[in-house]
């Protein structure tokens, strides 16, 4: 049986690395709620929608008001983007415009709630051009490889991405796919 100093000593340890990653768990989320407020900001003040953009930009806020769901859109999908908000994948459509806009997010952040989603929930996506709204007419479960759900195709007006399934530890196996089609 190891000593009372032994126990002593690893409980302390085990404390401070709680607690250390409880520190960096708070840190991230406020990160995140600041730039989603920064980007709101932004959002809303007048300005003029820049001729070409560049990773880091606010594109829009994305919401689905049954799941109570907000989410400020940036341009980029890579990780930096997607700690603090949702991310347009590059190469997929812009709004305003045709095509398919993909938007990807992380699964246990913000398109958590997307777990709750049902066919002809409404999705809104708030631009300085204006608020486009959508219908979702399917989701699919794909493996990752399968990028052709972000190609254009009639209906499909936009496509949010996250991983799947919704609870599970490390990098999921597959992609939730939400397809929806704009609403006139």
């Amino acid at each position: 049986m190891p000593s009372k100093s032994v126990l002593f000593w690893l409980g302390s340890v085990l404390i401070l690395v709680g607690a250390a990653l409880l520190a960096v768990y708070g840190g991230n989320v406020y990160r995140s709620a600041e730039a989603q407020k920064a980007a709101k900001q932004q959002l809303n003040s007048p300005q003029a929608i820049p001729p070409a953009v560049r990773r880091g930009d606010v594109l829009g806020e994305l919401s689905i008001p049954r799941l109570h769901l907000s989410v400020m859109v940036f341009e980029g999908d890579d990780e930096g983007i997607l700690k603090i908000g949702a991310g347009h994948i590059p190469g997929t459509a812009l709004t305003p415009g045709e095509g398919n806009i993909g938007i990807a997010a992380h699964r246990d952040t913000f398109f958590h709630p997307l777990r709750l989603i049902h066919p002809r929930d409404q999705i809104a996506l708030r631009t300085p051009a204006g608020t486009s709204r959508f219908a979702v007419t399917t989701t699919e479960i794909v493996p990752p490889s399968r990028t052709q759900v972000l190609a254009p195709s009639p209906g499909r007006d936009l496509t949010l991405v996250t991983c799947y399934p919704f609870i599970y530890i490390g990098h999921a196996p597959k992609r939730f796919i939400i397809h929806a089609q704009k609403i006139p």
